[in-house]
C-alpha cells in the first residue's frame, strides 16, 4: 500500500502550483462574493419590516424552488442571509469542484500526461490521491474564508458557530461533488463524458431537492445537495449535514480508489463505442465531427433541462392558486380579478425560473466553444488542419455547435414548462406563443456568452475563464439581484439583464437588436484573431 501512494506529496504540490492562477481566481471570487454580500446585508435587511417582508417572499413556492425551504423564524439579518445564500453558493462550489476534479484527472489522461507520470517511480494511486488532496485543500480554504467573512461582517444575529457551520457545510458539499466528479472520471474514458456525467448527477440531485422542498420537506435529508438547508445556522447550528457529507465523500473516494485500480490508464469503466469503419453520409466535415463529439453532452443537457422545466411546470397550479385559496380576496375583488392576479403571479414566476434555465443552458454552449482551445492544445486538430480545411471552417463549426447546444437546451427547458405547466393548470394556461416570446427575449444571453467565448478563443486563449465569469455574473446578478437590491446598471452589465422580464412585459426588440450587433462584432473579432495568431 505504501508504494501505491509514493510521491503523493510531490504530485500534490505540483498540482497546486499548476492550477495556482485558477485556484486563486476561484478563491478570490467565491470568498469575495460571500463576504461582500455579508457586509452589505445589514443595510438591505436591517429593519424588522424589511425582514418580515422578505420572510413572506422566501416562503412562497417560487422562492422555495430557488432557495430552498425556509424553516427558521426570520428575526435578524443573519437568518435571511443564511437562507438566501446557501443554495446559490453551494451551486458555485459544486461547479468549482467538478472543474478541478475533471481537469486534474480525466483531462490529464486525455492529454497523455498521466501516462508520462506513471512511467516514473511514483505510486499507482499517487495521482488520484494528489487530486483528492488538492480538492480537500481548496474546499477547506474557501470554507474557512466563508466563515471568517460571515463572522466579521457585523450582521445582527451572526455567531461564530453559525458562521463556521455555513462555511464548512458549503466546503463539505463541494468536496462531495468533487469526489463524484472523480468517480465520473473513472467511469468515462474522456473528459467530455466525465463532465457530462458529473453535471447529470448534480442536476438530478438539484431537481430532487426542489421537488422534496415543495412536496416532502422531510425527505430532503436524503439528498446530499438538499441536506445543507437543514443546518439551521445561527439557531440550532446542526452540524450533522457536515458530518454526513464528509462521510459520503469518503465513501465515494474509496470507490474512486477501487475503480481506478481496475482500469487501464486512458480508459474508463464504460468504453466509448467504436465508430464505423467508414464515415456515414452525415459525417462529411468538421461541423458534423464536432457535433458527433459533443453529441452525448448535448443530449444529456437537453433532456436534463427538459426535466427541470417539467419539474418547475408541475408546481404551476400551486403558484397560480395563491390568491384563489384566500376567500377574503375573492369576496373583495371578485373571481375574475383574482384569476387575473394569479395569472400575473404565474408570469412573474416564469420570468424568474427562466433565469435559471437560460443560465444552465449557457454552460454546454460555453463548454463546446472553449473545447476549441482544448482540442487544439491536445493536438486533436492537427489531423484536420493537415487536410484542405481552413481555420475559418473549423472555428465556425465549433461556433455553430455551441449555439445549437445552448439554444436547444434552453428551448427544451421552456417546452418542459409548457407541457407540464399546462397539464396541471385548470385555468389561465400559458399558450405556446408566450414561451416563444420568452425564448426570443432570453436567447441573446446565450448568444452573447458564446460570442464572448469565441472572442477570447480567437484573441486571448489563456483568458477563456473570463467567459465563465461572464456567465456566472449574469446568473448571480439576476438570481440574487432583486433580493440583494442591486442597481439596474449592475444587472445590465451582462446580456442576462436586458431581457425586460418577459413574459411579464413584451419583448424589447431594440435591446434584442443591440445585443445581436454586439454578438456579431465579438464573433468577427474572434474569427479575425484566430486566423492570424499562432495556433500553438
Amino acid at each position: 500500500m505504501k508504494n501505491n501512494f509514493d510521491k503523493t506529496g510531490f504530485l500534490t504540490r505540483f498540482g497546486i502550483r499548476r492550477d495556482s492562477w485558477s485556484l486563486i481566481t476561484w478563491i478570490i471570487c467565491l470568498a469575495g462574493l460571500m463576504a461582500s454580500v455579508a457586509f452589505k446585508f445589514e443595510g438591505i435587511y436591517g429593519t424588522p419590516s424589511s425582514i418580515s417582508a422578505i420572510e413572506n417572499t422566501l416562503k412562497s413556492p417560487a422562492m422555495v424552488a430557488l432557495f430552498g425551504k425556509f424553516d427558521i423564524p426570520a428575526k435578524q439579518s443573519a437568518d435571511v442571509f443564511g437562507t438566501e445564500m446557501i443554495v446559490f453558493m453551494a451551486l458555485m462550489m459544486v461547479i468549482m469542484n467538478i472543474y478541478f476534479a475533471i481537469r486534474g484527472s480525466r483531462s490529464e489522461e486525455d492529454s497523455g500526461l498521466t501516462e508520462l507520470l506513471v512511467s516514473h517511480s511514483i505510486g499507482r494511486m499517487s495521482n488520484i490521491m494528489a487530486i483528492s488532496l488538492e480538492l480537500l485543500f481548496i474546499n477547506i480554504i474557501v470554507g474557512m474564508l466563508f466563515g471568517l467573512g460571515i463572522q466579521f461582517s457585523g450582521m445582527p444575529g451572526v455567531n461564530a458557530n453559525g458562521a463556521w457551520l455555513l462555511g464548512m457545510v458549503l466546503a463539505a458539499v463541494g468536496l462531495f461533488f468533487g469526489m463524484v466528479a472523480l468517480f465520473s472520471a473513472q467511469i468515462a474514458d474522456n473528459s467530455r463524458n466525465a463532465t457530462t456525467i458529473s453535471y447529470g448527477i448534480f442536476g438530478l440531485f438539484y431537481i430532487l431537492r426542489m421537488y422534496t422542498d415543495l412536496k416532502r420537506p422531510s425527505t430532503t435529508w436524503f439528498n446530499p445537495f438538499g441536506m445543507i438547508e437543514k443546518i439551521s445556522a445561527f439557531h440550532k447550528n446542526d452540524w450533522r449535514p457536515v458530518i454526513i457529507l464528509v462521510v459520503l465523500s469518503f465513501v465515494v473516494w474509496l470507490l474512486v480508489l477501487f475503480t481506478s485500480q481496475h482500469r487501464d490508464i486512458g480508459s474508463g469503466l464504460i468504453a466509448t463505442r467504436p465508430g464505423r469503419a467508414k464515415a456515414g453520409f452525415l459525417l462529411r466535415g468538421p461541423i458534423s465531427l464536432i457535433m458527433k463529439l459533443h453529441r452525448t453532452s448535448m443530449i444529456v443537457w437537453t433532456v436534463g433541462l427538459f426535466i427541470l422545466g417539467t419539474t418547475y411546470g408541475s408546481i404551476f397550479n400551486t403558484i397560480s392558486d395563491i390568491l384563489k385559496t384566500n376567500p377574503t380576496m375573492q369576496t373583495v375583488f371578485g373571481k375574475a380579478a383574482v384569476n387575473a392576479a394569479n395569472h400575473q403571479i404565474l408570469l412573474n414566476f416564469v420570468a424568474v425560473i427562466t433565469i435559471v434555465c437560460v443560465g444552465l443552458a449557457a454552460i454546454p454552449a460555453i463548454q463546446v466553444m472553449n473545447s476549441l482551445k482544448g482540442d487544439q492544445t491536445k493536438g486533436y486538430l492537427e489531423n484536420i488542419f493537415a487536410k484542405k480545411v481552413s481555420r475559418l471552417h473549423v472555428f465556425i463549426s465549433y461556433l455553430i455547435t455551441a449555439i445549437i447546444a445552448g439554444e436547444l437546451s434552453f428551448f427544451a427547458s421552456l417546452m418542459g414548462l409548457y407541457v407540464a405547466g399546462n397539464a396541471v393548470l385548470t385555468h389561465g394556461k400559458l399558450d405556446f406563443q408566450t414561451y416563444i416570446h420568452v425564448f426570443i427575449a432570453y436567447s441573446p444571453a446565450i448568444l452573447t456568452s458564446v460570442a464572448m467565448a469565441a472572442f477570447l478563443v480567437g484573441i486571448w486563449p489563456k483568458g477563456t475563464l473570463i467567459s465563465w465569469a461572464y456567465v456566472f455574473y449574469g446568473i448571480y446578478s439576476m438570481y440574487l439581484g432583486s433580493l440583494l437590491k442591486l442597481p439596474d446598471w449592475a444587472k445590465k452589465f451582462s446580456a442576462f439583464g436586458w431581457a425586460n422580464k418577459v413574459p411579464v412585459h413584451a419583448v424589447n426588440y431594440g435591446y434584442f437588436s443591440v445585443l445581436m450587433i454586439i454578438m456579431a462584432v465579438l464573433i468577427i473579432i474572434g474569427i479575425w484573431g484566430y486566423q492570424r495568431r499562432d495556433l500553438s
